[in-house]
């Protein structure tokens, strides 16, 4: 047998199907897109089709939600590029990069299907919620064959834009720093334009997409800077792929290596803490502790802050966000939608802003705020040990909470008045800004409530792993997965349900104290639960 025949049934041996294998992913797949995406998508094509304005939304004095799009989606940019040193697309196995990537072949064709199916996917996201934004106006009687080609245009090549962002940030620290910086500008000019010129916006990628998604009397030609943008930056992208250095993707490799590991062994925590870059900068700064030990501490927890500058900014920028969501939460609740929506029995709907708005919020708060827990979860670890100070484990993690309940609760209310005072992010009604403020603070406490019950977790028990039968096949998979999302998992539906509840409150519906109540409660639930834990790991 000659070499042309080997390299034939080795070809043909690898593209073997097997449809035993494939079964059980798929399966997964499609449970998970009819139990938890078609609900959401089904939320948010009704909200949208009671949100999407007629004729000019953009350009109507920039009120409720939709005029907050294109800063959003130029912030949610910067972060991405500054979280390319990390989550960067192009990306290749050890083997790999050890064999191959010392050859003369181009670094470009290497990297290329990795960065190409990163494009890919972003490309997909946009298309998605162009498609549920298109299906809303064709619900309304709005549908438009000019708009329904240029927006899925528009959005992909935003998706596609947001994908590269990370690659960018690959790099060096100096280009993501540049990158960030001007997405960052420019987005704080989008929200000056959005008041300044009466809502007409910028001609950037992402206000025009936005203004497609808004304003249905957009032209669709349009839609052609944000594909210029998008056909520039695949242009790009193999000179970018070829500038990488080959340490920075082994580094990254074998970084994420260790963390796929640690995921599926059931210790996201562990694997999460391995994205953080070293301490390098600020390790001569002292701070003076304070009074007692919890003085001490809290000093000790805002030095850690402190000598971790880039990802506290970037917790903060994430919690500033949350906040400003929080607001455009407690403002798309229209109480005189009521009676039209309870007419045909679709009582809900006049709630679903403030229930997704929420659920977002809270969800982008409480992964934000875990760069500020970091004292807290090294004290939660060594729980199970002989004590090293004389408190309790209880009183030791109490004392840990401080500095991230003090952060969270300035960072969400800072967002929160911003985003009341921009009247962009937040519908009109609502002009209750020491009301707003109040529901960030005690919203802020749920949030660090449920990140101390996060650190408290431990190891996976034992009794999840066992295998669980069923006809289409092992199922300990699900049962590892739900363990390791119980804590964004519950975020989500408390950011729902207190999104409604203090929109309520906001629109005159409910009573202030009734809502604080509800809060309190809940942070009392979330501060036993994690007691419950620390109980678990001590004993």
């Amino acid at each position: 047998m000659n070499r042309s025949a080997v390299r034939v049934v080795l070809r043909r041996r690898g593209a073997r199907f097997d449809v035993g294998d494939a079964s059980y992913p798929v399966y997964i797949a499609i449970m998970l897109v009819i139990i938890v995406v078609a609900p959401i998508v089904r939320a948010g094509l009704l909200w949208l089709r009671a949100e999407l304005p007629a004729t000019s939304g953009v350009a109507a004095g920039g009120e409720g939600p939709l005029s907050a799009v294109a800063p959003v989606l130029t912030v949610a940019t910067a972060l991405l590029c500054l979280a390319g040193s990390r989550i960067g697309p192009a990306r290749a196995g050890l083997p790999q990069l050890d064999l191959l990537h010392v050859t003369p072949v181009s670094r470009a064709r290497l990297l290329g299907p990795s960065v190409a199916r990163w494009l890919g996917v972003g490309a997909l996201v946009g298309v998605l919620a162009a498609a549920v934004a298109v299906a809303a106006r064709a619900l309304r009687g709005e549908f438009d064959v000019g708009l329904a080609v240029a927006l899925p245009l528009a959005l992909a090549s935003i998706g596609l834009l947001a994908a590269a962002a990370p690659l960018v940030g690959q790099l060096s620290p100096r280009a993501r720093a540049l990158a960030a910086l001007l997405l960052g500008a420019l987005a704080a000019a989008q929200l000056w334009a959005a008041r300044a010129l009466d809502g007409a916006g910028l001609a950037d990628p992402w206000s025009i997409a936005a203004r497609l998604l808004s304003d249905a009397s957009t032209q669709p030609l349009l839609a052609v800077v944000p594909v210029a943008a998008a056909v520039a930056m695949i242009a790009w992208t193999p000179a970018i792929a070829a500038r990488l250095r080959w340490e920075a993707l082994r580094e990254q490799a074998l970084r994420w290596d260790t963390v796929q590991t640690l995921v599926v062994a059931g210790d996201p925590s562990a694997g999460l803490a391995r994205l953080g870059a070293p301490v390098r900068w600020g390790r001569r700064i002292r701070f003076r502790p304070g009074r007692g030990l919890t003085g001490a501490i809290a000093a000790r927890d805002l030095l850690g802050v402190v000598r971790a500058p880039g990802r506290s900014l970037l917790a903060l920028g994430g919690a500033s966000a949350a906040g400003a969501l929080w607001a455009a939460a407690l403002g798309a609740f229209d109480p005189s939608s009521i009676p039209a929506a309870s007419a045909e029995g679709r009582f809900l709907l006049p709630y679903v802003g403030s229930a997704l708005l929420g659920a977002a919020s809270l969800l982008l708060a409480y992964l934000s705020s875990s760069a500020w827990c970091r004292g807290m979860a090294a004290a939660a670890q060594g729980s199970g040990s002989p004590p090293l100070l004389p408190v309790s484990p209880a009183s030791l993690i109490a004392r840990h909470l401080v500095v991230p309940a003090v952060l969270t609760a300035v960072a969400l209310g800072a967002g929160a008045l911003l985003g009341t005072a921009a009247g962009g992010l937040i519908g009109p009604h609502v002009r209750l800004a020491p009301l707003v403020l109040l529901s960030a603070v005690l919203v802020a406490g749920v949030v660090v409530a449920m990140r101390a019950a996060a650190v408290l977790k431990g190891t996976i028990p034992l009794r999840l792993l066992a295998p669980v039968p069923t006809p289409a096949g092992d199922m300990a998979g699900v049962n590892v997965l739900m363990w390791t999302l119980d804590g964004p998992i519950a975020v989500l539906f408390l950011g729902a349900a207190l999104g409604v509840v203090w929109a309520l409150a906001c629109a005159a519906s409910l009573a202030p104290l009734g809502a604080a109540l509800v809060t309190c409660a809940v942070l009392a639930c979330g501060l036993l639960w994690a007691r419950v834990r620390l109980g678990r790991s001590v004993h």
